[in-house]
């Protein structure tokens, strides 16, 4: 039920609190910025306006008619001279109770209405009222005025704070909203990030530990190797569609593709995005000024070695939309890095896969991960200057070692053992850590200064012979000789070549 009566130039309202639930009622939207508020009290539609409901309307004259004309009607009717003083304290509790119950309209109008009657009965019964009560009729007046002002002033507050409440739950529950979708898109961008680190080492775990498995088939195209190489691109990335091609000793891409992941055309020789990775040796993706859109193919990866010889290419046709970021793309990248690296070994001899060549070429390929995809890694050399245990010294620092790491055992002038050991994917952080724990894990007769420790991170900025170069310098030799480390499994240690 809502009035609206001017009084002293002041607007009056009375409102129901609503009752239902913060989220159904109507809220205003924000006022957008530069936006002036006139202050004031609010103005709702008349008692019997359009937007008054007929009913209560209804229902309120019936108790004004009732509460303030007839019912002191008979008590003045029926009264008499003697009980005249105690009626008009009765009559002030009508205009009191329907002022304070329905506001200023019906409290003024009740007071009127009693004193409309109170002249009436003046004329009718002029024995009972031998003059009209003017005093009495003033105070009936004012009392129904008084209460109903104070009741539309007090509803006024009441509906702006409830407006004003409404309004910061609705703004509440929309900040709750966004604060969880935020959380949750925030842990989920963790766990890309987190599966990405892992998906890339493992997938160069896969790479190595597989790589033995295809000895026997040197003379196949990319060694026999496209199949598997594949299956672990398709699965680092979430690949769809995808194959495998050979690139020749010029440069060119023969058909067709030996291998291939669901159901895609071959490559067209012409394919803006393969001429461009023949050219840069890098990975190459679609955009949108690129002619490969029509020929839908995603993105070219090269299996290009630490030389910059292309072996061959996996063409991309289909991904899922989401793993369509540059992160994916870097995954990829280096996964056909470190693949071409693997074919390249495979075509030479044994002797030039081993010692100071293998060093070497693990510093080339880190050192273009780390200035091309920014993938940290650590060199550390542990020379082992304790004599009496250089056997045990030089077993724990092999068998300290991770699954990506490599590890290589040689010795310098003085005849002390040197170790030398990659970690590919480890920070300045790691390296710490790894150094620490190296150091932690010793056994009692292993004390610390047994070992002194040397570390360089591979920021690509220094190349493969400079870096050589500082470690012969730090550890006193004269060239880097070293054969592969590994552990030894029983009491018998592990010899360095001299």
């Amino acid at each position: 039920m809502k009035w609206s009566f001017p009084f002293l130039g002041l607007a009056k309202a009375h409102v129901i609190p609503s009752t239902g639930p913060v989220a159904e009622q109507a809220v205003a939207p924000p006022l957008p910025q530069g936006t002036r508020i006139r202050r004031g009290r609010m103005r709702e539609p008349g008692l019997f306006g359009p937007a008054a409901d007929d009913r209560r309307a209804l229902t309120v004259c019936v108790e004004i008619i009732v509460l303030a004309g007839l019912l002191p009607a008979a008590l003045f009717w029926f009264a008499k001279a003697q009980s005249l003083p105690l009626l008009f304290p009765v009559l002030v509790l009508m205009p009191l109770l329907l002022g304070v119950n329905y506001g200023f309209l019906a409290g003024t109008g009740s007071a009127l209405l009693t004193v409309a009657v109170l002249a009436g009965i003046g004329l009718l019964k002029p024995d009972l009222l031998k003059e009209f009560p003017k005093a009495p009729a003033i105070g009936l007046v004012l009392v129904g005025m008084c209460a109903g002002e104070a009741r539309d002033i007090w509803a006024a507050r009441i509906r702006r704070i409830d407006h004003l409440c409404r309004y910061h739950q609705t703004r509440l529950q929309q900040f709750t909203g966004a604060y969880h979708l935020l959380q949750v898109s925030h842990s989920q961008l963790e766990r890309r990030m987190a599966g990405s680190a892992n998906s890339l080492r493992s997938a160069l775990e896969r790479l190595e530990l597989r790589q033995p498995a295809c000895d026997g088939a040197r003379d196949e195209p990319l060694g026999g190797m496209a199949e598997w190489l594949l299956e672990i691109m398709v699965e680092a990335g979430g690949l769809h569609t995808a194959a495998v091609y050979e690139i020749s000793g010029k440069g060119i891409l023969r058909l067709p593709c030996l291998s291939m992941a669901g159901q895609a055309e071959d490559l067209s020789p012409f394919n803006p995005l393969l001429r461009e990775t023949l050219r840069t040796a890098s990975l190459t993706s679609v955009h949108a000024s690129h002619e490969a859109l029509q020929e839908q193919v995603i993105a070219i990866v090269p299996l290009v070695d630490a030389g910059g010889h292309i072996h061959g290419i996996v063409s991309i046709h289909d991904m899922p939309f989401l793993s369509v970021h540059q992160d994916t793309f870097e995954l990829l990248a280096v996964l056909g890095r470190h693949i071409g690296d693997i074919l390249m070994r495979r075509a030479r001899t044994v002797g030039e896969t081993q010692g100071r060549f293998a060093l070497q070429e693990s510093l080339e390929r880190n050192l273009m991960d780390a200035k091309k995809s920014g993938l940290p890694a650590a060199l550390i050399a542990c020379k082992v200057v304790d004599a009496d245990g250089r056997h045990s010294l030089v077993n724990h620092c092999c068998k300290s070692s991770r699954g990506l790491d490599q590890s290589w055992i040689s010795v310098n002038r003085q005849g002390e053992s040197v170790i030398v050991k990659l970690l590919p994917l480890t920070d300045e952080a790691g390296a710490n850590s790894y150094l620490a724990r190296l150091e932690s894990e010793q056994t009692a007769d292993c004390m610390a200064k047994g070992i002194l420790t040397h570390c360089w991170m591979l920021d690509g900025l220094r190349s493969a012979d400079e870096l050589l170069a500082e470690l012969c310098a730090a550890c006193d030799m004269d060239v880097f000789d070293a054969a592969p480390a590994k552990p030894s499994s029983g009491s018998a240690p592990v010899e360095a070549i001299g």
